[in-house]
């Protein structure tokens, strides 16, 4: 993937087969956040990254699960700080070029129970370990930042998960999204 390419709002829209009102709303709202360049006025645009990109996907999905946008907001925020954690782990890793390698790390978000997210982060043929375990009221609360941390995976009953949900979990494959994206490699 060509890591210094950027795309415009309308790039980005034909890209991601969406109409463009829809990533303004979510600039707008907060979830975006242009790396390359935020509109400043009228003539200004947006310039996004393929981080960007991938947090379009990613948004999106979470929106047609019905989930609100300032959860979503704060899913992406969590995403971004926790591609931190994962370069350290895996040396230059970068969130949307890292995910789209062949054999990169398998990356999922899991919300548990509509109540906490999670992480799993599986690399090379190692099991996948468990981060997270962020309450959403921390997420949505304006002034603090959750800290993601390792955690061990729960006992599992019939249901679970590696987080041991109890009536629902939602589990989206960040990985498939960026390998999804079609960009050029």
């Amino acid at each position: 993937m060509d890591l210094r390419r950027e795309w415009s709002l309308s790039e980005a829209a034909r890209l991601l087969h969406e109409p463009q009102h829809r990533l303004i709303y979510l600039c707008e709202k907060g979830v975006i956040v242009p790396d390359l360049g935020d509109a400043e006025g009228r003539g200004s645009s947006r310039r996004f990254s393929a981080r960007n990109l991938l947090e379009f996907a990613l948004a999106l999905r979470l929106r047609a699960l019905t989930i609100p946008v300032g959860t979503v907001a704060a899913i992406v925020h969590v995403l971004r700080g926790f591609e931190k954690t994962v370069a350290e782990h895996v040396g230059g890793f970068g969130l949307a070029e890292g995910l789209r390698k062949k054999g990169g790390p398998e990356l999922r978000i899991i919300i548990s129970d509509g109540e906490c997210l999670y992480f799993t982060l599986g690399i090379g043929n190692r099991k996948p370990k468990l981060f997270g375990g962020i309450d959403f009221r921390q997420l949505t609360s304006p002034g603090k930042r959750p800290r993601v941390s390792r955690h061990s995976p729960q006992t599992l009953d019939k249901f679970g998960g590696p987080e041991g949900s109890r009536y629902a979990r939602v589990e989206i494959d960040v990985s498939r999204l960026a390998r999804d994206l079609p960009l050029a490699s």
